[in-house]
């Protein structure tokens, strides 16, 4: 029964983003993602309540929290799974910012405007898909109950983090600039669905949560592709990081497309050794 619905529920967010009905950037006759991959994890795992400690206890919610939030009722955790998937950024987006360094191109504004629809109607879809078949499942991101709260330690959290579920469901790991490195690499987006039922879990292929980052080795290039100076060997400025969000990507957007919606930066994506996979250490003569 494990590996069937592993099978079904991964089956069904490859097909789904095959095509360009459900996978676009509406404004621009492209793919919105490349292939997905995805991985699964128990809400049993230790570590969701790790990070609920780690995050904050009293915000935070464990994935069988969601489902009470949204049945009103008990969930034995032990039953309950969390499936998370990776939508990577295509290939042309990616190339186009690349030499780019002040400001992403238009194609990653609308990626992140029109892409996290798609991303938001996929995790829905799946959702509504496992209930089709008697499961009870929900999509933290699309729940009204979904929220954003200030933090002394971190700035701003959520009460549930796509990236965090992605490590857990053995996706990938955590580089310097708080993107997660998966074997697609960092220029990525996440989703994720918990539901009722036991999913086989995906084996975590390493053991820090930071093992795929080369800054250890030696690595800056995440840092010098940082306009805003955010990043040091320290790890990611969120203050720096939105305040030139607000401050330069905005305007630059105005000036150079015209846009005047939600815009993003991400160059810290693009142009590095994580960008489209998991980089290989090098080794020592």
């Amino acid at each position: 029964m494990m590996k069937h619905l592993n099978k079904a529920i991964t089956d069904f967010i490859v097909e789904r983003m095959s095509k360009r009905e459900f996978n676009t950037m509406k404004e621009i006759d492209a793919f919105a993602f490349g292939t997905p991959i995805v991985g699964f994890a128990s809400a049993s795992d230790p570590l969701f309540d790790f990070y609920k400690k780690h995050i904050d206890e009293s915000f935070y919610l464990l994935p069988e929290e969601w489902l009470k939030k949204k049945y009103g009722k008990e969930f034995d955790r032990e039953n309950v799974s969390i499936v998370s998937y990776v939508l990577p950024q295509t290939e042309e987006t990616k190339r186009l910012c690349r030499d780019l360094s002040d400001c992403p191109s238009y194609e990653w504004q609308m990626v992140r405007v029109h892409g996290e629809e798609c991303n938001r109607a996929l995790a829905s879809s799946l959702s509504d898909f496992l209930g089709s078949l008697g499961i009870e499942a929900v999509a933290p991101m699309c729940e009204e109950s979904f929220s954003w709260g200030d933090s002394d330690r971190f700035h701003k959290i959520s009460n549930w983090s796509e990236r965090h579920t992605a490590h857990i469901c053995g996706l990938g790991t955590f580089g310097l600039c708080d993107g997660l490195i998966t074997p697609v690499g960092k220029a990525v987006r996440f989703g994720s669905v918990i539901f009722n039922a036991k999913a086989d879990p995906t084996p975590r292929p390493y053991t820090k949560y930071n093992e795929y980052c080369l800054a250890k080795s030696g690595c800056r290039a995440c840092i010098e592709r940082c306009p805003a100076g955010a990043i040091n060997e320290n790890g990611h400025d969120k203050v720096k990081c939105i305040e030139y969000h607000r401050e330069k990507i905005k305007p630059l957007c105005i000036e150079r497309f015209s846009y005047d919606g939600y815009s993003v930066c991400g160059l810290c994506q693009t142009g590095v050794p994580c960008e489209s996979c998991i980089p290989k250490k090098e080794k020592k003569e």
